[in-house]
């Protein structure tokens, strides 16, 4: 199992809590580490796990995920984000696939969290808080080894470039390469707080552009319109203070204010009322990511943060 950290004390013991739990024994847990100050090294060694430093020209996620590619000893890799929490027999729903050869990677079920008003209104924009997903998190090493594992100069999107590899090659096996199983099941967090939301959209503002870049497609581009939400803010200011050209600012924004109502309506007719919130964060979650993208385009911030 491969674990990057960043200053995840907290979470990181939630999540060996339940994989102390696991029902299958026989796995090792690498935590990779990309300086943390807190007490995230003292946990893992707490719970048996092994503490590897980050290094490496460039400090990311992908970066500490190939670490743990490099050191990991086993045949079947779990890659794991900190914030996770599995259920009891994760492991061992998880690996029973792979007793077929043609079997290369397995994808997990999700839950998330509803534990803040924050996660209540981002769970309300997704209408559900339980899914299937897309990236395998089980695979098999030999596997990932032969796209060359992720690439580690990658902020936003860092697993994307390696799930079209992958997708690909499902796709050229018949699509029996990759296989979904709903026993093994992750209890994810989206951020907690608007702290935790500003860095997380502040990173993507500053990482996205060099992503697409290298691998986006128009789909991709369409994430860029979220820098669009800060234009609304600045034309409901003019609106109120009645500044001059408020009405063009106000058309101009309107596609994105509909966009918003649309996504509340749909949250509501799913009974998730926390909808009522989502045009305020599509504004603050803009402006979080307007922030970062400036960042990159004027200061070249391009660092992990």
């Amino acid at each position: 199992m491969i674990i990057p950290t960043r200053n995840e004390e907290d979470a990181l013991e939630i999540l060996l809590k339940s994989l102390k739990a696991q029902t299958y024994k026989n796995f090792e847990v690498l935590v990779v580490d990309g300086g943390s100050t807190d007490g995230t090294s003292k946990v893992a060694r707490k719970y048996g796990a092994t503490f590897i430093p980050e290094y490496g020209k460039y400090k990311s996620l992908p970066n500490a995920r190939n670490i743990g590619l490099k050191k990991a000893r086993g045949d079947i890799l779990v890659v794991f984000d900190a914030d996770y929490e599995v259920n009891e027999k994760f492991l061992e729903e998880g690996v029973k696939p792979f007793s077929s050869k043609r079997v290369m990677g397995v994808v997990a079920s999700y839950t998330l969290a509803e534990d803040t008003v924050i996660e209540k209104i981002l769970v309300s924009k997704l209408k559900t808080h339980t899914f299937t997903g897309y990236m395998p998190v089980f695979t098999r090493k030999g596997f990932v080894n032969s796209f060359g594992g992720w690439d580690a100069t990658l902020g936003y999107g860092e697993d994307r470039s390696l799930l079209a590899k992958i997708l690909r090659y499902d796709a050229q096996h018949s699509h029996k390469a990759i296989t979904r199983v709903k026993g093994a099941v992750i209890t994810t967090h989206l951020p907690h707080t608007l702290e935790e939301l500003f860095g997380q959209q502040r990173w993507y503002g500053r990482t996205i552009l060099h992503f697409l870049k290298k691998y986006g497609n128009l789909e991709e581009y369409f994430t860029l319109l979220k820098a669009f939400y800060t234009l609304v803010f600045i034309a409901i200011l003019m609106a109120i203070t009645q500044a001059p050209y408020w009405l063009p600012m106000m058309i101009v924004s309107a596609p994105f204010i509909l966009m918003s109502a649309y996504r509340t309506v749909l949250a509501l007719i799913h009974g998730k009322i926390f909808g009522f919130g989502i045009f305020f964060l599509d504004i603050v979650m803009g402006i979080f990511f307007t922030y970062g993208l400036s960042e990159y385009l004027f200061r070249s911030e391009r660092g992990r943060e």
